[in-house]
C-alpha cells in the first residue's frame, strides 16, 4: 500500500508540475499578447484566435475514468486510478451471479494506473462489469465492452437502409453511424472530455474520387442557397447518429455557370475511429476501427405520369331554314296542277337590353350635351 502510494504521489508531483510549467507559460504568452494588442489594435481578432487556439487543448483527453465507467476492448494509456480507489485485485462474474458467490476471474492490476491498457488477449472473454476484490464492499471499478460500429447510407424519406442501392436523384439521403463508442463522450465517467472530442472521421468522394468537403442547398447565385461545410468529424455522443445536414442537401444544384455540382453516379462515404489508440491492437478492423466504403448511386429521376385524356365527340345539330322554291307545275292526265312555292321566312331579331348602368351613362352623357349646345347658343 505504501509503495502505490509514493508512486500515485511522485505521479501527481509530476503532473501538477507540468502542468504549472504549462499555465506560467501561458500567461507568459498573453502577456506578450497583451502588449502586442496595445500597440496594433487592428489585431484584435487575430490575437482573440491565438489566445483561444493555446488555452484550449489541441485534443481533449479522453484517458481519464471514474468509478463504473464503459472502458472499450484495446484502449490504451487510460487513467483508471480514480475507478481503482486504492484496490490492486479486480474481479469479474458471469452474468447472473452476484459478488457474494466465487468470482469467474481475479486480476492483478500490475503496471502503470494511469497509463492502462485493456489488451483484447485479457479482456475478451471477460466483458461485463469488474469489481474491487481485495477492498471491501465490492464496487464497480469498470465496465469492458467490445467495441463496435456500422456506417450505413440511409433514405430519409422513407426510414430505410440504402446502402448499395440506386436512388432517384431527388431522394434526400444521409450517413448513418451505429456505435457503442459514444459512452466515451460522457463527461460524467470521463470528466476530462470536452465538447472538442471527436471519436468518428468520414470521408465523402464523388463519382469522380475526390473528396467532397462542401455541400450546397441549392444552386450557386440563388439568394437562400448556403454552403455547409461537410462533416467529417461528427460529435456522436448517441447512437445511432445521422449526418444533421444530410437532408438539406441539394442534389440537383447546379454552379453559376449552369454545371451540376453533384452529377449523376455513384457517391461513397468511409469512416473510422481511433479511440485511444485502439488502432495499436486491431489496426483495421471492420466494424471495429474501420468501416468498409458504403455507396450510393444517384439516377435521374423519372418523369411524372400525365393523367390520361379521354377522347369525346360533340355531335352538332343545325336546323337549316327553308329556302324560296320557284312555283312547279305538274302535268298529270290533261289536269294541270300548280304548286306554289312556300313564303321564304324571315328572320326575327332580338335585342337584350341594356344595362341599367349603361343607361344612366347615356342619359348622362345627353344631359351634358344639352347643357353645353344651350351655353354655345347664348
Amino acid at each position: 500500500m505504501e509503495r502505490y502510494s509514493i508512486v500515485a504521489r511522485t505521479h501527481h508531483l509530476s503532473q501538477n508540475g507540468n502542468a504549472g510549467l504549462y499555465y506560467m507559460n501561458v500567461i507568459i504568452f498573453i502577456i506578450r499578447v497583451l502588449k502586442l494588442l496595445f500597440m496594433n489594435y487592428r489585431s484584435v481578432l487575430f490575437v482573440v484566435l491565438l489566445i483561444g487556439i493555446v488555452v484550449l487543448p489541441a485534443s481533449a483527453s479522453l484517458a481519464k475514468i471514474t468509478a463504473g465507467a464503459p472502458v472499450f476492448i484495446g484502449e490504451v494509456g487510460l487513467d483508471i486510478s480514480s475507478a481503482l480507489n486504492g484496490c490492486k485485485q479486480i474481479a469479474w462474474w458471469d452474468a447472473g451471479n452476484d459478488t457474494s458467490t466465487p468470482p469467474g476471474k481475479i486480476l492483478e492490476i500490475e503496471g502503470d494506473i494511469f497509463r492502462y491498457n485493456i489488451p483484447p488477449d485479457i479482456f475478451s472473454q471477460y466483458t461485463g462489469k469488474w469489481y474491487s476484490w481485495d477492498k471491501k464492499p465490492n464496487v464497480m471499478v469498470f465496465e469492458v465492452q467490445k467495441p463496435e460500429f456500422t456506417l450505413r447510407v440511409w433514405d430519409l424519406d422513407r426510414d430505410r437502409d440504402v446502402t448499395g442501392q440506386s436512388v432517384p436523384r431527388s431522394t434526400r439521403v444521409t450517413y448513418r453511424i451505429d456505435t457503442n463508442l459514444y459512452h466515451a463522450v460522457n463527461t460524467l465517467k470521463r470528466p476530462e472530455g470536452n465538447p472538442l472530442d471527436r471519436i468518428f472521421s468520414v470521408r465523402f468522394t464523388g463519382p469522380n474520387g475526390k473528396g467532397i468537403t462542401s455541400i450546397y442547398t441549392g444552386s450557386a447565385g440563388i439568394p437562400d442557397t448556403v454552403i455547409l461545410v461537410f462533416e467529417s468529424t461528427p460529435s456522436v455522443k448517441s447512437s445511432p447518429y445521422f449526418w444533421k445536414d444530410g437532408g438539406d442537401w441539394n442534389h440537383s444544384a447546379r454552379s453559376g455557370d449552369g454545371i451540376p455540382l453533384y452529377p449523376l453516379g455513384t457517391y461513397t462515404f468511409t469512416a473510422s475511429q481511433n479511440l485511444n489508440n485502439m488502432g495499436s491492437y486491431y489496426g483495421d478492423a471492420e466494424g471495429v476501427t474501420i468501416s468498409s466504403p458504403k455507396n450510393i448511386t444517384f439516377v435521374a429521376d423519372q418523369p411524372t405520369a400525365q393523367p390520361t385524356r379521354t377522347a369525346t365527340t360533340t355531335r352538332i345539330s343545325t336546323t337549316i331554314p327553308p329556302t324560296t322554291k320557284p312555283p312547279t307545275t305538274t302535268v298529270t292526265r290533261g289536269v294541270t296542277v300548280k304548286t306554289t312555292a312556300a313564303p321564304t321566312v324571315k328572320p326575327t331579331w332580338t335585342s337584350t337590353p341594356l344595362p341599367a348602368e349603361i343607361c344612366f351613362v347615356a342619359l348622362g352623357m345627353m344631359g351634358l350635351c344639352i347643357v353645353l349646345l344651350r351655353r354655345k347658343a347664348r
